[in-house]
């Protein structure tokens, strides 16, 4: 059954267990407002709550994904540094609640993905990315600097040498680039990107939401831990999911055993 939900600056809706969250106002860059914000945090909500859906889309209409905060928007944050961290707290925030919904988040890059937009991408668990597109922090350029989590997220993603590069020199890179790099899973030529983007989340919709949901927190909970605290942290994960009497993992085993498919509620 889909789900649909109209909202300001984006368009959601939900089929065949994937939910898709689409920026909506290219003619504007897909550029956030505060509205941008309550937006995706009402998708989340929705996400989270929705025991249906396994993976979660974040797009762009029209040939760009995101160019980050509204001019206006910006102007009042500099005329306002109150108003400057209540955004730059928002923005964190929502980057947060990304890695830790329970189900894998796909950025499909389509076009342009910068400042805000490249900091919304590097929250979510895959990208896939058309070759096309473009992709960068590129606030150095403006004498800016990050404050939506790229200078924590990209050392992790590229490694801490070519992630200062990256943003000293304010430069973006193409979609192709990017998965070079291990920035993107996959570059696609543009007009192939929803079919890669299809191919991917078609993995991924017939698991068990609390395995995945385990997945992620084993996986995001590790980064930065010394090695032995980090497998006790995957040890802990593992224990909570398997020690739910009704756990996914006791009706794995038996579909294995009885040779079937698993059937996850």
């Amino acid at each position: 059954m889909a789900d649909q939900a109209s909202h300001a600056t984006l368009d959601y809706s939900v089929s065949d267990r994937v939910a898709y969250a689409t920026l909506c106002l290219p003619d504007n860059g897909n550029a956030f407002t505060e509205q941008t914000l309550d937006d995706i945090n009402d998708v989340v909500a929705r996400v989270q709550h929705d025991a249906s859906v396994r993976v979660l889309v974040l797009r762009g209409q029209g040939d760009v994904f995101s160019v980050g905060i509204d001019s206006d928007v910006l102007t009042a944050l500099y005329a306002d540094i109150e108003f400057y961290e209540h955004i730059l707290t928002r923005v964190a925030a929502l980057g947060l609640s990304l890695e830790a919904l329970d189900v894998p988040v796909i950025a499909a890059i389509n076009g342009t993905a910068t400042e805000v937009g490249f900091d919304l991408a590097l929250a979510c668990d895959l990208i896939v990315i058309a070759d096309e597109a473009m992709i960068g922090d590129g606030r150095a350029m403006f004498g800016r600097v990050p404050g939506g989590g790229a200078t924590v997220r990209l050392p992790r993603a590229v490694g801490v040498l070519r992630a200062r590069e990256i943003i000293f020199s304010g430069r973006l890179l193409s979609g192709t680039e990017a998965a070079a790099l291990g920035l993107a899973l996959r570059s696609v030529p543009l007009a192939e990107l929803d079919g890669a983007v299809a191919e991917l989340t078609a993995t991924l919709t017939d698991k068990s939401r609390p395995a995945l949901a385990t997945i992620k927190r084993q996986i995001n909970g590790s980064l930065g831990l010394d090695t032995p605290s980090a497998i006790e942290h995957e040890r802990s994960e593992i224990i909570k999911h398997v020690s739910d009497p009704h756990s996914d993992a006791v009706e794995g085993l038996r579909a294995d055993r009885e040779g079937r498919p698993p059937s996850w509620a």
